[in-house]
């Protein structure tokens, strides 16, 4: 039943198919009309290809470089070279960055991805950022644990608000930064620069704006101490540092933190143990829950987000402590020897193989352990009430292809309930762009949307008037749009402001599948009769054509052509009539189904 207001001509066709777990999916998909002022989310020319729904994987907001790169960075995890309160000067353009061939730094930088380059937004030579401080900051944690943040502050003597990231990556993402800066990958300050690839604004306005920048590496990864537990330090570290940051003379005792995927994971958790000195947040792509939104799709565990991701932590790990590589049969890397091995040890015993290669892989055993919705994953969800009472102004970013898309939208309709009863519903806002998770500049590969990129709509800036109006500012928050919720509508490729999300004057419509692959639209009185029946071969499962994908190469996610899955004999497809009107299709969408298999077993899996 799809929340929508009505979308063009064409047909509306809604596929079922097996997953690549060999289980039973239902998706459903618009393939639908001519591009004008009312085409939304989903609607495309009615000639072009029908575009793929939402699938899934995994959960890294950029890519870090492969192991084999990581090696030949060969850097020492010395922390002598990290010597607490260090300043040094900006990063000078011409210097030579460290690379595996010798190259000088513009020629290693060139294998830096330009869109990498372009997102990290880099500080101009002579600007704010090359004018601040820049140093290592060391927190020892309540525990002992020495976590350490890259600083980029005001070189004064006043007390300013802290900017605050806290992530996991630092350790393969430092090496990529220092290329494309042509910095020294052990320069203070130097990962601070993520804020540009992170919320959209470039350091060099926020130092200019009077923030101070801080990015701290997550415990055990980077230049931080201690062992990576996916999640379960985030809340006491996260807070311990929020407090902190609060008592240094630089800070005024303001904490607006700031980051995408893992990098909101680190924000709710100390969010909802304690807001004591934090003033705002800013969260792109979280999830909500971590079975559903990360680990698995209706039960079934996935691949990229769970063992993927968790090799790559694990890779790292092994790496920052100076430790061999885990064996190929251990952990079989690329992704395509992954297959061959669960068929011979199955996943409980891939799971116990990446905990013992490294602490950082033992949660995935919890996971394999867990393959319902229990007390275990109730442990580590965002409770609806708490989100409710949370009272920090917050901005949510998601994109229509991006993974946490649900999580990031249960998150925003609860929170903005309770900003809504607080009688302040401007503290909590949404934009949902035509987006994956990983890229925001509105070039997908299967499409391009005009005017869709974080630069078109403003989005550093955005980010920066909600900080400040956080702040008390009465201009910043007198720049902010009216209605809280932005959104682009693909197909009419536009922004839209909404007072609210789902969209409040959207209509909920039901449409019936029938058999002979028949879609019958709302009105249609002839009953909907009989069944659709479809063989599937769990050693030749369906495959998936762009949605939500994740892991391997950007291009992998947005919207793809699927007549060439539609057209496959274990995936039904139910069309519609041709639509007689525009219809903007605006708000969730829900599949009830009747299944039965003729297998001893079999698992369905929503879209």
């Amino acid at each position: 039943m799809p929340t929508a207001s009505r979308a063009p001509h064409g047909r509306r066709r809604s596929p079922m198919s097996c997953t690549p777990t060999g289980c039973a999916s239902f998706a459903t998909a618009t393939r639908a009309g001519t591009r004008g002022p009312t085409a939304g989310p989903g609607a495309a020319t009615a000639a072009q290809p029908p575009l793929s729904a939402p699938s899934t994987t995994s959960f890294i907001p950029w890519s870090p470089p492969c192991w084999q790169t990581l090696k030949q960075k060969n850097r020492s995890r010395s922390h002598d070279r990290y010597p607490r309160g260090r300043r040094a000067a900006g990063p000078d353009p011409e210097a030579q960055a460290p690379s595996s061939g010798g190259q000088p730094a513009n020629a290693a930088a060139t294998a830096v991805p330009a869109s990498v380059r372009a997102a990290l937004k880099l500080p101009a030579a002579g600007g704010p950022a090359a004018r601040a401080i820049r140093e290592i900051l060391e927190l020892p944690m309540p525990d002992g644990t020495v976590l350490r943040a890259d600083v980029v502050r005001p070189d004064d003597a006043a007390a300013h608000p802290v900017l605050l990231t806290r992530c996991p990556y630092f350790g393969a993402w430092r090496p990529m930064v220092a290329e494309t800066c042509g910095a020294d990958p052990t320069a203070p300050g130097l990962m601070a620069g993520v804020l540009g690839m992170q919320a959209g604004l470039s350091l060099d306005r926020a130092i200019a704006a009077g923030f101070a920048v801080v990015a701290q590496a997550c415990r055990g990864t980077d230049i931080s101490d201690g062992d990576f537990r996916f999640y379960f330090d985030e809340a006491a570290d996260g807070t311990s540092t929020l407090a902190a940051l609060a008592a240094l003379p630089w800070c005024d005792g303001r904490v607006l933190t700031f980051g995408n995927s893992y990098l909101t994971t680190t924000q709710f958790t100390a969010a909802l143990a304690s807001t004591e000195h934090l003033t705002a947040m800013t969260a792109w792509v979280s999830p909500s829950t971590y079975d559903e939104d990360l680990a698995m799709r209706g039960g079934v565990l996935l691949e990229g987000p769970s063992y993927e991701w968790a090799r790559q932590q694990v890779r790292t790990g092994l790496w920052r402590d100076g430790r061999a590589d885990a064996p190929q049969e251990a952990l079989p890397e690329p992704v395509e020897d992954f297959t061959p091995y669960l068929e011979r040890v199955g996943i409980a015993q891939a799971a116990r193989d990446l905990a013992a290669a490294h602490p950082a892989g033992a949660h995935v055993v919890d996971w394999v352990n867990h393959p319902l919705h229990d007390a275990y994953w109730e442990s580590v969800a965002y409770p609806a009430d708490e989100l409710a009472a949370l009272a920090v102004p917050t901005l949510h970013v998601s994109g229509w292809y991006d993974l946490f898309q649900g999580g990031t939208l249960r998150n925003y309709t609860a929170m903005a309930a309770g900003a809504a009863a607080r009688g302040r519903p401007g503290d909590v806002r949404l934009v949902i762009g035509p987006w994956t998770h990983l890229t925001f500049d509105g070039h997908l590969a299967g499409r391009d949307f005009p005017g869709g990129g974080v630069d078109d709509v403003g989005l550093g800036e955005l980010s920066l008037d909600f900080w400040q109006a956080a702040l008390g500012d009465a201009q910043a928050a007198a720049r902010l749009p009216r209605d809280p919720v932005r959104v682009y509508v693909m197909g009419a490729d536009r922004w839209i402001d909404l007072p609210a999300w789902p969209a409040p004057d959207a209509v909920e419509e039901t449409w019936r599948l029938d058999a002979d692959g028949v879609l019958r639209a709302p009105g249609d009185e002839d009953d909907a009769q009989g069944f659709t029946a479809w063989v599937h071969d769990p050693a030749e499962p369906v495959p998936t054509a762009g949605g939500q994908m994740l892991m391997g190469p950007p291009e992998n996610a947005g919207p793809h052509d699927q007549r060439d899955i539609e057209a496959r004999g274990d995936v039904a497809v139910f069309s519609s009539a041709p639509l007689t009107e525009p219809v903007t299709l605006l708000g969730p969408v829900r599949l009830r189904a009747w299944v039965e298999a003729d297998a001893a077993d079999a698992t369905c899996t929503p879209p």
